[in-house]
């Protein structure tokens, strides 16, 4: 078997916007999957995350005069070049937040925690992030990891993308788990009343292998999506873009759980999370495709009359009452506006009478 950790890399095609091109099985030009992220993001619910970044902006726009002034300074937000300065301005405010910051460290953590299940040396890291390192090498001694960061696809939904981590729990870790916890290490599974609760399914045995993936930020309101997406990775195939080869994920990771290292960065904290991603597939496979399929639709209206009008407004009424040739007119302007009528129209309509009786 191929060392994963050997192989040089080459860059993965991929079209302007960002999908990766993939020779398709029986070989000829290569087409655009989509990515598994977008693929299964179809189903997200993204209200937490949608108010997440509407404070982040609200809190930069706080700090940053300049921003308030680029804004101030946009005079028609419907402008295509003003909404993208608007667009611009948003993520510059985001930024000065720190969203722009946190996301910077997560991936920095991904590389180091690379590093370190390739025994490598991770070099100089600040201080404060080395409790975060400890606690990754530590949640992680129970397993082996067998691939990182493998790109595989998944043919018949057309999607592809890169899995974290295939894993293997180890018989040494297994027992190691044991002396640490008190009993052997279980997977979920259904109490008397049916219901599903952690440690109650079947011993995890040495050699049982699964998707594996890192988290440093919140994982609680995006489980269902992490495990459409890690369903998607564990039922699909390693893809080498260099011959178009596809072949089986290495050790045959498990279609029915997969594990989150979930390292909240700045915590020294971690936890290991085991995800059902037997449910995350199916509901990927049948409710994702749906909604794909329903989104590209052209077939749900049927115009059948129409009618344009492009109405002139006139002048207003500040211009009526400024040209208005005589007090006759400005009695007339009055009833034909007295339900909008306002005190400040009053004031101009008194000063262009007294204009009227000095000429």
């Amino acid at each position: 078997m191929t060392d994963p950790f050997s192989i040089i890399k080459t860059e993965l095609p991929r079209d302007r916007w960002g999908r990766p091109l993939i020779t398709p099985p029986d070989g000829g030009e290569t087409v655009a999957y989509q990515r598994v992220t977008t693929f299964v993001g179809a189903l997200e619910d993204t209200y937490h995350l949608s108010l997440w970044s509407q404070r982040m902006v609200a809190l930069g726009m706080a700090n940053r005069p300049d921003l308030q002034l680029a804004a101030s300074a946009i005079t028609d937000p419907t402008d295509q070049y003003a909404k993208r300065t608007l667009n611009d301005i948003a993520k510059s405010a985001r930024e000065a937040a720190g969203a722009g910051a946190a996301a910077t460290t997560g991936t920095a953590l991904h590389t180091l925690s690379e590093k370190i299940d390739r025994g490598e040396d991770v070099g100089t890291v600040p201080a404060a992030y080395l409790p975060d390192l400890e606690a990754y090498r530590r949640v992680t001694k129970y397993f082996a990891t067998l691939a990182i960061e493998g790109f595989c696809v998944r043919d018949d939904l057309r999607v592809g993308g890169s899995y974290d981590r295939i894993v293997q729990f180890t018989a040494e870790g297994l027992d190691q788990y044991e002396r640490e916890h008190g009993e052997r290490l279980c997977y979920p599974g259904p109490d008397a009343d049916g219901n599903i609760r952690a440690g109650l399914g079947d011993e995890v045995q040495p050699g049982d292998t699964m998707i594996g993936d890192l988290k440093t930020g919140n994982v609680d309101f995006g489980i269902g999506k992490i495990a459409m997406q890690l369903g998607t990775y564990a039922n699909s195939v390693d893809y080498d873009h260099t011959l178009g080869a596809r072949t089986p994920l290495v050790g045959n990771p498990s279609k029915k759980w997969g594990v989150i290292v979930h390292l909240p960065a700045g915590t020294g904290a971690a936890r290991l999370i085991f995800v059902d991603v037997a449910a995350g597939f199916d509901t990927a496979y049948v409710l994702a495709v749906g909604v794909h399929a329903w989104r590209k639709r052209k077939d749900l209206s049927f115009p059948f009359a129409s009618v344009q009008v492009h109405a002139d407004l006139g002048p207003s009424l500040v211009e009526q009452i400024n040209a208005a040739p005589s007090y006759k007119a400005l009695e007339s302007i009055y009833q034909a506006n007295a339900e909008k009528w306002t005190p400040g129209l009053t004031t101009l309509a008194k000063a262009r009478t007294a204009e009227l009786a000095a000429s």
